[in-house]
């Protein structure tokens, strides 16, 4: 059986706090539609709070134990024992006993819910979502539909905040999915790796291909190909790599400058400083968010990753 006072944590209960606020004009759908994210979005307590978005962790495994995500350790936590254990841990999708209370808990008191899951490629998440959703969607008669986010971090956590944003608006679950469709086609993620240790260890590269690149300082660009975290491009030096990012983003940006940009990464890292610098200097008008490379995509980069992300500013026409 699995902890209810933990799985209470997991959601604020925020409607029957009596601290409602809009920022939009709420619609009759508004209250009916309950959105749900698995921990690797990576939103911020007070967004989740306030926007009663119930989060299911993912769970990480060391050697040492198994701790559930943002939840029983912490980001920074995280790194920590992953140097001092000199392991890579691997990361498991959320328990089916807490998703199922949860998709029942929310099945009483919402006529739609929504769930945004990261990237189907890298974990087995949307699966056992969508098989527990179909089963209380037909024991509740309720409608759930769970989205495939084909990617993770900020760039899963874009698709929430755009569905809160709509069901501020008045638009209920039908309506919402076609506008993350669209709003997927604008995105697009950028990361890079310290080491190629981990990407070694996770089959992306060959063992001798990484201890070659680290000699040779190779630093990868990697992209989200069809959900999965493929290599871009191969490139010489952090600086180069943050420039090819650059780059790239540049190009988005001349194509459709009504964009928005998060920074993922730790903000110590020249690489990150360099990135937000050069945002701040050369889009000081761009919508910029900075967020953390999580502990479930950091078992895949290891520490010290960085990323670039962007998408559509859905609030400009």
């Amino acid at each position: 059986m699995f902890d209810k006072m933990a799985l209470k944590l997991l959601s604020v209960d925020y409607f029957s706090s009596g601290n409602l606020q809009s920022t939009g004009i709420r619609g009759e759908n508004y209250m009916s539609l309950a959105i749900v994210t698995d921990s690797t979005a990576y939103l911020s307590d007070e967004f989740v709070s306030r926007h009663d978005i119930t989060v299911l962790p993912l769970t990480i495994t060391f050697s040492d134990g198994s701790y559930r995500d943002n939840i029983d350790i912490t980001i920074d936590e995280f790194y920590a024992k992953m140097a001092a254990l000199d392991e890579i841990p691997t990361s498991s999708q959320p328990a089916p006993g807490l998703v199922t209370e949860a998709f029942e808990r929310l099945a009483d008191s919402h006529d739609e819910i929504l769930v945004v899951t990261l990237s189907k490629g890298i974990s087995g998440t949307f699966q056992t979502f969508s098989m527990i959703a179909s089963e209380v969607a037909e024991e509740k008669n309720v409608r759930i539909e769970v989205y495939n986010s084909d990617i993770s971090l900020i760039g899963q956590g874009l698709f929430v905040q755009e569905a809160v944003k709509l069901r501020e608006q008045g638009l209920g679950l039908m309506d919402i999915l076609p506008k993350l469709d669209a709003l997927k086609l604008t995105a697009d993620a950028y990361f890079s790796v310290e080491d190629l240790g981990h990407l070694a260890k996770g089959g992306r590269i060959s063992a001798s291909a990484a201890g070659i690149g680290n000699l040779l300082q190779v630093k990868p660009i990697l992209h989200f190909e069809q959900g999965k975290i493929e290599v871009f491009e191969k490139v010489r030096t952090h600086k180069k790599t943050v420039k090819r990012m650059l780059d790239l983003f540049e190009q988005a940006y001349q194509a459709n400058p009504h964009l928005r940009v998060a920074i993922v990464g730790e903000d110590d890292t020249p690489q990150v400083q360099s990135l937000v610098t050069y945002m701040t200097e050369n889009h000081p008008d761009l919508d910029m968010q900075r967020t953390p490379v999580g502990p479930v995509i950091g078992t895949h980069l290891g520490p010290a990753a960085y990323a670039l992300v962007w998408w559509q500013n859905t609030d400009i026409d």
